[in-house]
């Protein structure tokens, strides 16, 4: 029942994200590169299988293409920014992913470009830059295996995940 009450909620703040206009400018230009701060180990290969979702965090979700946070999970990352504060020793890796459309190498990149968007995000709030990690799966995890509107939206995403 708890599974498909978030499923709910997931599909609501898809659907924020769809129709939101107002964005919050948190990245460079996307033909700029990107280059992560010192503090930041940018993770090329797939983590361990112990890794587990941090459930009291909500993951981010973005327009196709983009890597724009919207106001409609500024409020989401304040509570996640809350909560992260409050457990300092909890280490986070951010995992960027896309859906389908695109060249494996763009969806990396993009990838990237959304796990760093939530980084500076957290980051401009006060949270600790050697607290996270980074990493892009691209289109390799989709969270739904559709090939449809729908099922996009919901692999266009940010999940915060224990190390």
């Amino acid at each position: 029942v708890e599974e498909k009450e978030a499923e709910v909620v997931i599909a609501q703040q898809q659907e924020e994200v769809v129709k939101e206009e107002a964005q919050i400018a948190v990245e460079q230009d996307a033909e700029k590169s990107v280059e992560a701060p010192k503090a930041v180990t940018i993770i090329s290969a797939p983590p361990e299988e112990s890794d587990e979702a941090i459930y009291d965090l909500e993951m981010v979700y973005f327009a196709y293409d983009k890597s724009i946070i919207t106001t409609a999970f500024g409020e989401a990352l304040q509570k996640n920014y809350e909560w992260i504060a409050e457990n300092p020793d909890v280490q986070i890796q951010l995992e960027g992913h896309c859906d389908e459309r695109g060249t494996n190498e763009y969806n990396l990149a993009l990838g990237e470009r959304r796990a760093k968007a939530v980084f500076d995000y957290l980051i401009s709030l006060g949270a600790s830059p050697s607290q996270f990690s980074l990493v892009s799966f691209g289109e390799e995890r989709p969270a739904d295996q559709g090939s449809n509107e729908v099922a996009w939206r919901k692999n266009r995403r940010v999940e915060f995940t224990r190390l």
